[in-house]
Protein backbone atom coordinates (compact mmCIF):
# COMPACT_ATOMS: atom_id res chain seq x y z
CA UNK A 1 0.00 0.00 0.00
CA UNK A 2 1.18 3.76 -0.67
CA UNK A 3 0.99 6.18 2.50
CA UNK A 4 -1.18 8.36 0.54
CA UNK A 5 -4.82 7.61 -0.47
CA UNK A 6 -4.48 9.91 -3.00
CA UNK A 7 -1.80 7.71 -4.71
CA UNK A 8 -3.15 4.64 -3.59
CA UNK A 9 -6.52 5.04 -5.84
CA UNK A 10 -5.04 6.71 -8.62
CA UNK A 11 -2.80 3.72 -8.88
CA UNK A 12 -5.92 1.33 -8.83
CA UNK A 13 -7.52 3.62 -11.52
CA UNK A 14 -4.42 3.15 -13.45
CA UNK A 15 -4.55 -0.61 -12.98
CA UNK A 16 -8.23 -0.81 -14.22
CA UNK A 17 -9.64 -0.24 -10.18
CA UNK A 18 -12.83 0.18 -9.11
CA UNK A 19 -14.73 3.52 -10.63
CA UNK A 20 -14.53 6.46 -8.46
CA UNK A 21 -17.71 7.46 -5.85
CA UNK A 22 -19.44 10.51 -6.26
CA UNK A 23 -21.77 11.28 -3.26
CA UNK A 24 -22.07 15.16 -4.56
CA UNK A 25 -20.98 16.58 -7.47
CA UNK A 26 -17.30 16.00 -6.03
CA UNK A 27 -14.26 15.11 -7.49
CA UNK A 28 -14.12 12.09 -4.72
CA UNK A 29 -11.11 10.36 -4.23
CA UNK A 30 -12.91 6.85 -2.02
CA UNK A 31 -14.16 4.25 -4.07
CA UNK A 32 -17.41 2.60 -4.54
CA UNK A 33 -17.97 -0.55 -2.37
CA UNK A 34 -20.03 -3.97 -2.82
CA UNK A 35 -22.33 -4.19 -0.27
CA UNK A 36 -20.29 -7.29 1.07
CA UNK A 37 -17.78 -4.96 1.54
CA UNK A 38 -19.01 -1.93 3.77
CA UNK A 39 -18.28 -1.37 7.52
CA UNK A 40 -21.57 -2.36 9.09
CA UNK A 41 -22.06 1.14 10.42
CA UNK A 42 -22.88 2.19 6.81
CA UNK A 43 -25.71 -0.17 6.53
CA UNK A 44 -27.07 2.02 9.67
CA UNK A 45 -25.93 5.99 9.20
CA UNK A 46 -25.12 5.74 5.47
CA UNK A 47 -22.21 7.70 3.83
CA UNK A 48 -23.70 11.10 5.04
CA UNK A 49 -23.58 12.46 8.35
CA UNK A 50 -27.02 12.47 10.11
CA UNK A 51 -27.55 15.33 12.72
CA UNK A 52 -28.39 14.89 16.07
CA UNK A 53 -28.36 17.15 19.03
CA UNK A 54 -25.76 17.41 21.84
CA UNK A 55 -28.72 16.56 24.39
CA UNK A 56 -29.05 13.67 22.75
CA UNK A 57 -25.31 12.41 22.80
CA UNK A 58 -25.33 12.93 26.20
CA UNK A 59 -28.06 10.51 26.77
CA UNK A 60 -26.96 7.58 24.44
CA UNK A 61 -23.62 7.81 26.10
CA UNK A 62 -24.87 7.70 29.28
CA UNK A 63 -27.34 4.80 28.24
CA UNK A 64 -24.42 3.09 26.78
CA UNK A 65 -22.11 3.37 30.08
CA UNK A 66 -24.91 2.02 31.90
CA UNK A 67 -25.26 -1.08 29.55
CA UNK A 68 -21.76 -2.29 28.23
CA UNK A 69 -19.41 -0.72 30.40
CA UNK A 70 -20.51 -2.65 33.57
CA UNK A 71 -20.45 -5.92 31.48
CA UNK A 72 -17.44 -5.16 30.07
CA UNK A 73 -15.72 -4.71 33.49
CA UNK A 74 -16.87 -7.68 34.77
CA UNK A 75 -14.58 -9.26 31.71
CA UNK A 76 -11.40 -9.09 34.55
CA UNK A 77 -9.18 -11.26 34.31
CA UNK A 78 -8.21 -13.69 36.99
CA UNK A 79 -5.09 -14.08 38.18
CA UNK A 80 -5.47 -17.00 40.31
CA UNK A 81 -1.86 -19.01 40.65
CA UNK A 82 -0.47 -15.97 42.68
CA UNK A 83 -2.74 -16.46 45.47
CA UNK A 84 -3.14 -20.22 45.61
CA UNK A 85 0.66 -20.17 45.34
CA UNK A 86 0.69 -19.30 49.16
CA UNK A 87 -2.28 -21.55 50.07
CA UNK A 88 -0.36 -24.55 50.12
CA UNK A 89 -0.79 -25.41 46.61
CA UNK A 90 1.73 -28.23 46.35
CA UNK A 91 3.19 -27.34 42.89
CA UNK A 92 6.79 -25.73 43.63
CA UNK A 93 9.87 -24.83 42.47
CA UNK A 94 10.05 -25.38 38.36
CA UNK A 95 7.15 -27.29 38.23
CA UNK A 96 5.72 -23.44 39.56
CA UNK A 97 7.56 -21.89 37.39
CA UNK A 98 5.69 -23.91 34.21
CA UNK A 99 2.28 -23.99 35.24
CA UNK A 100 2.97 -20.35 35.14
CA UNK A 101 4.16 -20.65 31.95
CA UNK A 102 1.33 -22.71 30.40
CA UNK A 103 -1.62 -20.01 30.65
CA UNK A 104 0.95 -17.78 28.16
CA UNK A 105 1.58 -20.77 26.04
CA UNK A 106 -1.97 -21.17 25.28
CA UNK A 107 -2.70 -17.66 25.01
CA UNK A 108 -0.17 -16.91 22.59
CA UNK A 109 -0.74 -20.20 20.35
CA UNK A 110 -4.44 -19.08 19.90
CA UNK A 111 -4.57 -15.75 19.98
CA UNK A 112 -4.00 -15.57 16.42
CA UNK A 113 -6.81 -18.19 15.44
CA UNK A 114 -9.31 -16.91 17.88
CA UNK A 115 -8.77 -13.39 16.45
CA UNK A 116 -9.56 -14.59 12.72
CA UNK A 117 -12.50 -16.70 13.95
CA UNK A 118 -14.24 -13.53 16.58
CA UNK A 119 -14.11 -11.12 13.49
CA UNK A 120 -17.08 -13.55 11.88
CA UNK A 121 -18.97 -14.12 14.74
CA UNK A 122 -21.30 -12.08 16.61
CA UNK A 123 -18.95 -10.49 19.42
CA UNK A 124 -20.67 -10.61 22.75
CA UNK A 125 -21.99 -14.47 21.78
CA UNK A 126 -17.98 -15.33 20.96
CA UNK A 127 -16.57 -13.28 24.14
CA UNK A 128 -19.89 -15.40 26.08
CA UNK A 129 -18.91 -19.12 24.63
CA UNK A 130 -15.10 -18.63 25.40
CA UNK A 131 -15.71 -17.03 29.29
CA UNK A 132 -18.02 -20.35 30.03
CA UNK A 133 -15.41 -22.64 28.61
CA UNK A 134 -12.69 -20.73 30.72
CA UNK A 135 -14.70 -20.97 33.66
CA UNK A 136 -14.98 -24.53 33.54
CA UNK A 137 -10.96 -25.45 33.05
CA UNK A 138 -11.12 -22.64 36.10
CA UNK A 139 -12.74 -25.18 38.38
CA UNK A 140 -11.34 -27.70 37.17
CA UNK A 141 -7.85 -26.83 38.37
CA UNK A 142 -9.17 -28.19 41.91
CA UNK A 143 -9.49 -31.62 40.65
CA UNK A 144 -6.01 -32.11 40.87
CA UNK A 145 -2.12 -31.14 42.26
CA UNK A 146 -0.53 -33.44 39.80
CA UNK A 147 2.07 -31.26 37.48
CA UNK A 148 0.73 -32.48 34.08
CA UNK A 149 -3.26 -32.00 35.32
CA UNK A 150 -2.50 -28.37 36.76
CA UNK A 151 -0.41 -27.72 33.29
CA UNK A 152 -2.99 -28.76 30.76
CA UNK A 153 -5.69 -26.91 33.00
CA UNK A 154 -3.69 -24.02 32.87
CA UNK A 155 -3.23 -24.14 29.33
CA UNK A 156 -6.45 -24.25 28.43
CA UNK A 157 -7.49 -21.28 30.66
CA UNK A 158 -5.05 -19.67 28.26
CA UNK A 159 -6.80 -21.12 25.12
CA UNK A 160 -10.14 -19.40 26.15
CA UNK A 161 -9.20 -16.34 27.61
CA UNK A 162 -6.64 -14.95 24.74
CA UNK A 163 -10.32 -13.72 22.70
CA UNK A 164 -10.72 -11.15 25.97
CA UNK A 165 -8.42 -8.25 25.28
CA UNK A 166 -9.16 -7.90 21.76
CA UNK A 167 -12.76 -8.14 22.16
CA UNK A 168 -13.13 -5.81 24.58
CA UNK A 169 -11.03 -3.22 22.87
CA UNK A 170 -13.06 -3.84 19.54
CA UNK A 171 -15.75 -3.05 21.59
CA UNK A 172 -14.57 -0.11 23.07
CA UNK A 173 -13.57 1.03 19.77
CA UNK A 174 -17.18 0.62 18.34
CA UNK A 175 -19.03 2.16 20.64
CA UNK A 176 -17.19 5.28 21.82
CA UNK A 177 -15.13 8.44 20.33
CA UNK A 178 -11.50 8.39 20.19
CA UNK A 179 -11.30 11.26 23.52
CA UNK A 180 -13.43 8.79 25.46
CA UNK A 181 -11.96 5.51 24.88
CA UNK A 182 -9.25 5.54 27.42
CA UNK A 183 -11.14 6.27 30.38
CA UNK A 184 -13.45 3.46 29.36
CA UNK A 185 -10.79 0.77 28.64
CA UNK A 186 -9.07 2.35 31.94
CA UNK A 187 -12.97 1.19 33.50
CA UNK A 188 -12.68 -2.95 32.54
CA UNK A 189 -8.83 -2.84 32.89
CA UNK A 190 -8.72 -1.20 36.93
CA UNK A 191 -10.72 -4.35 37.51
CA UNK A 192 -7.42 -6.10 37.25
CA UNK A 193 -6.59 -4.15 40.34
CA UNK A 194 -10.02 -4.60 41.88
CA UNK A 195 -9.63 -8.36 41.37
CA UNK A 196 -6.37 -8.57 42.94
CA UNK A 197 -8.33 -7.08 46.24
CA UNK A 198 -11.44 -9.60 46.27
CA UNK A 199 -8.81 -12.60 44.98
CA UNK A 200 -6.36 -11.64 47.86
CA UNK A 201 -9.71 -11.25 50.39
CA UNK A 202 -10.92 -14.50 49.04
CA UNK A 203 -7.38 -16.29 49.62
CA UNK A 204 -7.31 -14.76 52.87
CA UNK A 205 -10.62 -15.69 53.82
CA UNK A 206 -9.60 -19.80 52.86
CA UNK A 207 -7.18 -19.48 55.45
CA UNK A 208 -9.66 -19.58 58.29
CA UNK A 209 -11.06 -22.99 57.43
CA UNK A 210 -10.10 -25.20 59.71
CA UNK A 211 -11.05 -28.85 58.35
CA UNK A 212 -9.14 -31.34 56.22
CA UNK A 213 -12.23 -32.33 53.93
CA UNK A 214 -10.70 -29.53 51.29
CA UNK A 215 -7.51 -27.72 51.10
CA UNK A 216 -7.31 -23.97 50.86
CA UNK A 217 -6.11 -23.79 47.12
CA UNK A 218 -9.26 -25.56 46.19
CA UNK A 219 -11.92 -23.73 47.56
CA UNK A 220 -10.20 -20.71 46.11
CA UNK A 221 -10.39 -22.36 42.59
CA UNK A 222 -14.46 -22.76 43.71
CA UNK A 223 -14.99 -19.42 44.67
CA UNK A 224 -13.14 -17.86 41.42
CA UNK A 225 -15.09 -20.60 38.88
CA UNK A 226 -18.06 -19.21 39.98
CA UNK A 227 -17.92 -15.59 39.57
CA UNK A 228 -16.69 -16.41 36.48
CA UNK A 229 -19.64 -18.68 35.25
CA UNK A 230 -21.50 -15.55 36.65
CA UNK A 231 -19.76 -12.81 34.54
CA UNK A 232 -20.37 -15.23 31.38
CA UNK A 233 -24.09 -15.52 31.85
CA UNK A 234 -24.23 -11.79 32.01
CA UNK A 235 -22.25 -11.56 28.59
CA UNK A 236 -24.48 -14.18 26.92
CA UNK A 237 -27.54 -12.83 28.12
CA UNK A 238 -27.15 -8.68 28.16
CA UNK A 239 -24.17 -8.00 26.43
CA UNK A 240 -25.08 -6.19 22.86
CA UNK A 241 -22.53 -7.60 19.98
CA UNK A 242 -22.31 -4.07 18.43
CA UNK A 243 -24.24 -0.94 18.24
CA UNK A 244 -25.86 -1.90 15.04
CA UNK A 245 -27.65 -4.60 16.62
CA UNK A 246 -27.89 -3.63 19.83
CA UNK A 247 -31.90 -4.42 20.91
CA UNK A 248 -31.90 -1.94 24.14
CA UNK A 249 -31.25 1.02 21.67
CA UNK A 250 -33.90 2.77 19.44
CA UNK A 251 -32.74 3.17 16.03
CA UNK A 252 -32.41 6.79 16.32
CA UNK A 253 -30.23 6.14 19.31
CA UNK A 254 -28.21 3.51 16.90
CA UNK A 255 -27.62 6.27 14.25
CA UNK A 256 -26.72 8.67 17.19
CA UNK A 257 -23.81 6.18 18.39
CA UNK A 258 -22.56 5.53 15.16
CA UNK A 259 -22.29 8.83 14.35
CA UNK A 260 -20.50 9.70 17.40
CA UNK A 261 -17.77 7.27 16.59
CA UNK A 262 -17.66 8.54 13.09
CA UNK A 263 -14.97 11.13 13.04
CA UNK A 264 -12.90 8.47 14.84
CA UNK A 265 -11.82 7.35 11.31
CA UNK A 266 -11.25 3.72 12.75
CA UNK A 267 -14.17 1.69 11.26
CA UNK A 268 -16.88 -0.17 13.13
CA UNK A 269 -16.57 -3.80 12.17
CA UNK A 270 -16.40 -5.88 8.87
CA UNK A 271 -17.14 -9.61 9.05
CA UNK A 272 -14.52 -9.95 5.72
CA UNK A 273 -11.24 -10.47 5.40
CA UNK A 274 -8.78 -7.97 3.78
CA UNK A 275 -5.17 -9.61 3.39
CA UNK A 276 -4.09 -6.08 1.95
CA UNK A 277 -4.68 -4.61 5.26
CA UNK A 278 -3.22 -7.74 7.34
CA UNK A 279 0.07 -6.57 5.26
CA UNK A 280 -0.34 -3.11 5.98
CA UNK A 281 -0.27 -4.03 9.68
CA UNK A 282 2.88 -6.33 9.64
CA UNK A 283 5.04 -4.05 7.53
CA UNK A 284 3.91 -0.90 9.60
CA UNK A 285 6.81 0.79 11.64
CA UNK A 286 4.11 1.50 14.30
CA UNK A 287 2.59 -1.87 14.64
CA UNK A 288 6.71 -2.76 15.89
CA UNK A 289 7.37 -0.13 18.34
CA UNK A 290 3.80 -1.12 19.74
CA UNK A 291 5.04 -4.49 19.78
CA UNK A 292 8.59 -3.14 21.32
CA UNK A 293 6.47 -1.39 24.35
CA UNK A 294 4.57 -4.44 25.02
CA UNK A 295 7.70 -6.79 25.26
CA UNK A 296 9.48 -4.39 27.49
CA UNK A 297 6.28 -4.36 29.93
CA UNK A 298 4.80 -7.70 29.46
CA UNK A 299 8.29 -9.36 30.23
CA UNK A 300 8.24 -8.20 33.45
CA UNK A 301 4.61 -8.66 34.27
CA UNK A 302 4.61 -12.50 33.64
CA UNK A 303 6.82 -12.16 36.37
CA UNK A 304 5.36 -9.96 38.72
CA UNK A 305 2.12 -10.75 38.49
CA UNK A 306 2.62 -14.50 39.25
CA UNK A 307 5.25 -14.24 41.66
CA UNK A 308 3.85 -11.17 43.56
CA UNK A 309 2.63 -13.15 46.61
CA UNK A 310 5.69 -15.18 46.65
CA UNK A 311 7.96 -11.99 46.84
CA UNK A 312 6.07 -10.83 49.48
CA UNK A 313 6.21 -13.57 51.87
CA UNK A 314 10.53 -13.77 50.86
CA UNK A 315 10.35 -10.26 52.88
CA UNK A 316 9.28 -11.69 56.46
CA UNK A 317 5.33 -11.74 56.00
CA UNK A 318 3.62 -15.15 57.02
CA UNK A 319 0.47 -16.04 54.86
CA UNK A 320 -2.62 -14.32 56.06
CA UNK A 321 -0.60 -10.97 55.75
CA UNK A 322 1.40 -11.81 52.26
CA UNK A 323 -2.90 -12.43 50.86
CA UNK A 324 -3.83 -8.58 52.63
CA UNK A 325 -1.01 -6.88 51.51
CA UNK A 326 -2.56 -7.92 47.99
CA UNK A 327 -5.01 -5.31 48.88
CA UNK A 328 -2.80 -2.35 48.58
CA UNK A 329 -1.45 -3.51 45.43
CA UNK A 330 -4.23 -3.44 43.45
CA UNK A 331 -5.83 -0.12 45.11
CA UNK A 332 -2.65 1.47 43.82
CA UNK A 333 -3.15 -0.18 39.95
CA UNK A 334 -7.05 0.73 40.05
CA UNK A 335 -5.90 4.57 41.41
CA UNK A 336 -3.04 4.61 38.66
CA UNK A 337 -4.90 3.48 35.69
CA UNK A 338 -7.89 5.21 35.99
CA UNK A 339 -5.67 8.57 37.02
CA UNK A 340 -3.49 7.89 33.91
CA UNK A 341 -6.46 7.12 31.76
CA UNK A 342 -8.29 9.95 32.24
CA UNK A 343 -5.07 12.51 31.55
CA UNK A 344 -4.50 10.21 28.36
CA UNK A 345 -8.07 11.39 27.05
CA UNK A 346 -8.38 14.71 28.59
CA UNK A 347 -5.04 15.87 26.31
CA UNK A 348 -5.68 13.54 23.70
CA UNK A 349 -2.58 11.80 24.38
CA UNK A 350 -1.30 7.78 24.88
CA UNK A 351 2.20 8.26 24.95
CA UNK A 352 3.37 10.80 27.80
CA UNK A 353 0.86 9.43 30.29
CA UNK A 354 2.41 5.60 29.81
CA UNK A 355 5.85 7.77 31.31
CA UNK A 356 3.79 8.70 34.30
CA UNK A 357 2.40 5.03 34.64
CA UNK A 358 5.90 3.50 34.57
CA UNK A 359 7.95 6.18 36.51
CA UNK A 360 7.01 4.72 39.88
CA UNK A 361 7.62 1.29 38.58
CA UNK A 362 11.52 1.86 37.62
CA UNK A 363 11.48 3.31 41.41
CA UNK A 364 9.79 0.75 43.14
CA UNK A 365 12.24 -1.58 40.85
CA UNK A 366 15.36 -0.06 42.36
CA UNK A 367 14.35 0.37 45.79
CA UNK A 368 13.81 -3.64 45.64
CA UNK A 369 17.45 -3.67 43.58
CA UNK A 370 19.17 -1.63 45.82
CA UNK A 371 17.88 -2.77 49.22
CA UNK A 372 17.00 -6.35 49.50
CA UNK A 373 16.99 -7.04 53.08
CA UNK A 374 15.06 -3.69 54.10
CA UNK A 375 11.65 -5.16 54.78
CA UNK A 376 10.17 -1.55 54.73
CA UNK A 377 12.09 -0.43 51.44
CA UNK A 378 11.28 -3.66 49.44
CA UNK A 379 7.47 -3.58 50.59
CA UNK A 380 7.24 0.10 49.19
CA UNK A 381 9.39 -1.32 46.42
CA UNK A 382 6.70 -3.67 45.07
CA UNK A 383 3.64 -1.14 46.17
CA UNK A 384 5.28 1.41 43.46
CA UNK A 385 5.86 -1.72 40.72
CA UNK A 386 2.32 -1.84 40.74
CA UNK A 387 1.87 1.27 38.94
CA UNK A 388 3.14 0.07 35.43
CA UNK A 389 -0.43 -2.27 34.94
CA UNK A 390 -1.69 0.94 33.68
CA UNK A 391 0.87 1.70 30.78
CA UNK A 392 -0.89 -1.69 29.25
CA UNK A 393 -3.99 0.02 29.36
CA UNK A 394 -3.06 2.54 27.49
CA UNK A 395 -1.16 0.28 24.95
CA UNK A 396 -4.56 -0.97 24.71
CA UNK A 397 -6.07 2.57 23.95
CA UNK A 398 -3.41 3.26 21.63
CA UNK A 399 -4.46 0.60 19.40
CA UNK A 400 -7.88 1.35 19.41
CA UNK A 401 -7.61 4.86 18.77
CA UNK A 402 -4.60 5.02 15.85
CA UNK A 403 -5.82 1.34 13.80
CA UNK A 404 -8.23 1.71 10.88
CA UNK A 405 -10.02 -1.31 9.51
CA UNK A 406 -11.43 -4.43 10.90
CA UNK A 407 -9.07 -6.43 9.11
CA UNK A 408 -6.16 -4.37 10.02
CA UNK A 409 -7.22 -3.62 13.80
CA UNK A 410 -7.47 -7.77 13.93
CA UNK A 411 -4.42 -8.13 12.56
CA UNK A 412 -2.44 -5.41 15.04
CA UNK A 413 -4.56 -7.20 18.28
CA UNK A 414 -3.37 -10.46 17.38
CA UNK A 415 -0.15 -9.48 17.12
CA UNK A 416 0.42 -7.24 19.89
CA UNK A 417 -1.63 -10.14 22.39
CA UNK A 418 0.55 -12.89 20.70
CA UNK A 419 3.13 -10.55 21.94
CA UNK A 420 2.15 -10.46 25.03
CA UNK A 421 1.47 -14.01 25.88
CA UNK A 422 5.41 -14.43 24.58
CA UNK A 423 6.55 -11.93 26.81
CA UNK A 424 5.12 -13.16 29.64
CA UNK A 425 5.77 -16.71 29.07
CA UNK A 426 9.96 -15.51 29.02
CA UNK A 427 8.44 -12.97 31.65
CA UNK A 428 7.56 -16.48 34.24
CA UNK A 429 11.26 -17.41 34.31
CA UNK A 430 13.01 -14.91 35.49
CA UNK A 431 12.21 -15.63 39.25
CA UNK A 432 14.31 -18.71 39.61
CA UNK A 433 13.75 -20.78 42.97
CA UNK A 434 17.39 -20.80 43.25
CA UNK A 435 17.75 -17.07 43.87
CA UNK A 436 15.12 -17.51 46.52
CA UNK A 437 14.19 -15.67 48.71
CA UNK A 438 15.52 -12.27 47.41
CA UNK A 439 15.34 -13.01 44.09
CA UNK A 440 17.86 -10.06 42.54
CA UNK A 441 18.13 -11.27 38.99
CA UNK A 442 14.80 -11.27 38.53
CA UNK A 443 14.28 -7.59 40.01
CA UNK A 444 17.56 -6.49 37.93
CA UNK A 445 15.70 -7.76 34.51
CA UNK A 446 12.24 -5.66 35.69
CA UNK A 447 14.31 -2.60 35.95
CA UNK A 448 16.35 -2.79 33.06
CA UNK A 449 12.84 -3.55 30.91
CA UNK A 450 11.18 -0.50 32.67
CA UNK A 451 14.26 1.78 32.10
CA UNK A 452 14.05 1.12 28.40
CA UNK A 453 10.66 1.88 27.89
CA UNK A 454 11.41 5.49 28.31
CA UNK A 455 13.37 6.15 25.06
CA UNK A 456 10.95 3.69 23.14
CA UNK A 457 7.98 5.98 24.20
CA UNK A 458 9.70 8.79 22.95
CA UNK A 459 10.23 7.24 19.18
CA UNK A 460 7.01 6.24 19.70
CA UNK A 461 5.59 9.62 19.87
CA UNK A 462 7.78 11.30 17.66
CA UNK A 463 7.17 8.94 14.55
CA UNK A 464 3.20 8.96 15.20
CA UNK A 465 3.70 13.01 15.08
CA UNK A 466 5.49 12.92 12.15
CA UNK A 467 3.08 11.00 10.51
CA UNK A 468 0.44 13.74 11.66
CA UNK A 469 2.32 16.19 9.68
CA UNK A 470 2.99 14.16 6.68
CA UNK A 471 -0.63 13.51 6.39
CA UNK A 472 -2.02 17.30 6.97
CA UNK A 473 0.34 18.29 4.51
CA UNK A 474 -1.05 15.37 1.46
CA UNK A 475 -4.59 16.48 2.68
CA UNK A 476 -4.01 20.24 2.03
CA UNK A 477 -2.12 19.48 -1.27
CA UNK A 478 -5.69 16.71 -1.91
CA UNK A 479 -7.70 19.52 -0.83
CA UNK A 480 -6.09 21.85 -3.70
CA UNK A 481 -5.79 19.45 -6.34
CA UNK A 482 -9.48 18.83 -6.65
CA UNK A 483 -10.87 21.71 -5.17
CA UNK A 484 -13.20 20.93 -2.46
CA UNK A 485 -14.94 23.31 -0.30
CA UNK A 486 -15.03 22.62 3.98
CA UNK A 487 -18.39 21.44 3.25
CA UNK A 488 -16.70 18.72 0.40
CA UNK A 489 -14.01 17.72 2.91
CA UNK A 490 -16.76 17.35 5.81
CA UNK A 491 -18.28 15.11 2.88
CA UNK A 492 -15.47 13.02 1.78
CA UNK A 493 -14.87 12.17 5.75
CA UNK A 494 -17.97 11.31 6.62
CA UNK A 495 -17.59 8.85 3.72
CA UNK A 496 -14.44 7.91 4.74
CA UNK A 497 -15.58 6.59 7.91
CA UNK A 498 -17.71 4.01 7.05
CA UNK A 499 -15.31 2.74 4.41
CA UNK A 500 -13.54 0.12 6.28
CA UNK A 501 -10.04 2.18 5.42
CA UNK A 502 -6.97 1.48 6.99
CA UNK A 503 -5.11 4.15 9.07
CA UNK A 504 -2.69 4.33 6.21
CA UNK A 505 -4.86 4.81 3.21
CA UNK A 506 -7.10 7.22 4.73
CA UNK A 507 -6.33 10.76 4.39
CA UNK A 508 -8.93 11.64 6.42
CA UNK A 509 -7.56 9.64 10.02
CA UNK A 510 -5.04 11.29 12.32
CA UNK A 511 -3.02 9.55 15.12
CA UNK A 512 -3.17 10.13 18.70
CA UNK A 513 0.71 10.76 19.97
Amino acid sequence: MSSSCSDSIDKKLEEGGPPLATLQPVNSVLPTLDEKDEDEAAKVVGFERNEYTEEEARAVRRKVDRRVIPILAAVFDKNSLTYSSVLQLPIKGEHYNLVSMAFYLGFMIFEIPTSAIAQRFPLAKYLGVNMALWATFLILHAASAKFGFFFAMRFLLGVFECCVSPILIAMISAWYPKHEQARRISVFYCMNGFAGMLGGLLAWATTFYTGKAVAHWRIFYFLMASLAFIVAACVLLFLPDSPATANFLTEQEKVVVLERVRDNQTGTRNKKWKAYQAKEAVLDPKTWLLLLLTSLSSVPNGGLATFSSILIKGFGFNTRQTLLLQIPNGAIAVVTTIGVCYLADRYAMRMLPILIAVIPTIVGAALMVALPHNKAASMVGILLAQTYGSSLALLYAWTTTNTGSSTKKSTVNAMFMVTFGLANILGTQIFQARDAPGYTPGKIVVLALFSFMLPTVFAMRWYTTYLNKQKARKLAALVEEKGWTEEDVRREAAKAAVLDLTDRENPFHSYIS
